[in-house]
């Protein structure tokens, strides 16, 4: 039951990076967007440390891999793209999360 808030917040980032961008609301704070992208995978790490009794370098590999895997399923959604630089604000969030929570 602890491990259900990683796998809910997986959801909820796969959630939020599927809409069409026409849906989302428009923020006209600038750099925002990179900062949602560094809370996303933060959160994620959080959510990983407290339900996982074993916190191994190892995870990161397999969450890098899901934020590349979510970062270019965005190609197929309307209004949006590809982004190194959404990529490398998932790649901070959970880099620094893990530095500093291990």
């Amino acid at each position: 039951m602890k491990r259900l808030p990683f796998f809910l917040w997986l959801i909820v980032i796969i959630g939020a990076t599927s809409f069409p961008l026409s849906v989302m609301p428009e923020v006209q704070v600038l750099g925002m967007d990179k900062l949602f992208h560094f809370f996303l995978f933060s959160v994620l790490v959080l959510f990983f440390f407290f339900g996982f009794e074993k916190k191994h370098w190892r995870f990161l590999f397999l969450v890098l891999l899901f934020a590349v895997a979510n970062e270019l399923f965005q190609h197929y959604i309307p209004g949006r793209c590809v982004s190194v630089y959404d990529f490398v604000f998932n790649l901070a969030g959970l880099g620094i999360a893990f530095w500093i929570l291990s």
